[in-house]
């Protein structure tokens, strides 16, 4: 593989800002629901974020696209180590951090992740063989999901603290030999600004050879964005599946922001620990994924995400009657698994199908369904209704019925994909 260097590099920045951001925006969600009871705000406040992206991810595409990949990371890491470092600064100072500003805390993280995933895809299709494209998504989700395995442990201690008590996890008592205290937000978001300068130093170390030379397109915004419309216009299988394959993320993305807290507070009756620690179980479900899911379905893409993404269908809707901690657990590894092994079979088919000159607007594209969809079911959720009581199962049984729906198009137009 070329450009070992470089993957090394870039991995290595992307673990070492992953692993705070991920503490960040799992602290966030929690801070809301648990700490402060103002879900609905939260729920808000998401919703509104997200519908700003619509227009934001549309742009990005352009960016990465037209701009030097490398020189954006720069950009996005030095942008979120001032950001993080002022709000940081102000909760010192203050002695805590207004809930306005961690609103601006998470806005910003979110903002830079709606840059930084899509680069990262289009950069690390840039500088590899495409041999290696599924070697190089499962790496990526790998990768990614164990800085978030890392970074949900590290949340759970935390934002909970540990005294030196016995604590009961799935029928096993364990004794902590020592105590850490409860961390404070700004605390978090001081060592979140850090490592931001820690990624941005790692990506100056990246030199790399492109795989082919990308033809940049220099024409306006409002061009490029045509131009890449005109292209899934024309190949329009491969724009189906794009979106019909994204039905699982949308619905991820909506719970494990702001459906999860409220229904670990509201109907499992859990805490903080439980919130963190789940999010360790989905991370090693991702972590699995990425290590065997090529070998499990082999080169049956498709297949694979209509399989995986019923199993997610199948356990939302089990997740109405479940009271169980030990059973939610498990579950949450499996729907990681599912989650990271439908990325690593969306992205690995895209990088077959799709230039790399233009899979930064192919890709907005493609988020902007995303968008639409998450926008729709959060300023839905966000209702009162669904805050009291268990009333949050209800979205789960909603978001089941959507994945059911969305793979009717893979199973209907599966040869004709494969083909495209």
């Amino acid at each position: 593989m070329k450009n070992k260097r470089a993957i090394f590099f870039l991995f290595c920045a992307n673990s070492v800002s992953g692993v705070s951001q991920g503490i960040s925006m799992i602290a966030i969600p929690w801070y809301f629901a648990g700490e402060l009871n103002m879900p609905s705000f939260f729920g808000a406040l998401y919703a509104t974020i997200t519908g700003l992206s619509l227009f934001w991810g549309l742009l990005v595409g352009t960016m990465v696209d037209r701009f030097n990949r490398k020189y954006i990371f720069l950009f996005v890491t030095g942008v979120g180590a001032l950001l993080l470092s002022a709000i940081s600064f102000s909760g010192y100072y203050m002695g805590t951090v207004h809930y306005l500003l961690v609103a601006a805390a998470f806005a910003s993280t979110y903002f830079i992740y709606s840059v930084h995933y899509p680069n990262l895809y289009a950069f690390a299709q840039e500088i590899t063989e495409k041999k290696h494209y599924g070697r190089i998504t499962s790496y990526i989700e790998i990768q990614g999901q164990l800085t978030t395995m890392i970074a949900g442990g590290l949340a759970a201690l935390l934002l909970s603290g540990v005294n030196s008590d016995v604590v009961s996890f799935f029928g096993w008592e364990f004794t902590f030999p020592f105590t850490i205290e409860k961390w404070e937000l700004h605390e978090i978001f001081a060592v979140d600004a850090i490592t931001y300068l820690l990624a941005f130093a790692l990506i100056l170390l990246i030199r790399y050879v492109p795989i082919e030379e990308r033809i940049i397109d220099t024409g306006s915004i409002k061009d490029r964005l045509i131009f890449g419309i005109n292209y899934l216009k024309s190949n329009k299988y491969v724009f189906l599946f794009g979106i019909a394959s994204f039905s699982v993320f949308v619905t991820i993305l909506c719970i494990g922001f702001f459906i999860a807290p409220i229904y670990i507070n509201n109907h499992l009756h859990g805490g903080a620990g439980v919130y963190a620690i789940s999010d360790v179980f989905f991370a090693c479900g991702a972590v699995l994924a990425g290590f065997g899911i090529r070998y499990v379905f082999k080169q049956k893409t498709v297949v694979a995400i209509i399989v995986m993404s019923l199993v997610t269908a199948c356990i939302y809707f089990f997740y109405t009657v479940n009271y169980n901690f030990s059973l939610f657990y498990v579950t949450m590894l499996l729907i990681g698994c599912c989650n990271a092994g439908i990325r690593i079979m969306r992205m690995t088919y895209i990088f077959n199908h799709i230039p790399n000159n233009i899979i930064g607007r192919t890709n907005s594209i493609f988020g902007m369904s995303n968008v639409m969809l998450r926008f729709t079911f959060l300023t839905s959720f966000s209702l009162p209704f669904f805050a009291s009581g268990n009333n949050i199962i209800y979205p789960f049984m909603i978001m089941g019925c959507f994945i059911v729906v969305s793979t009717i198009p893979l199973l209907v137009w599966y040869k004709k994909i494969l083909k495209s």
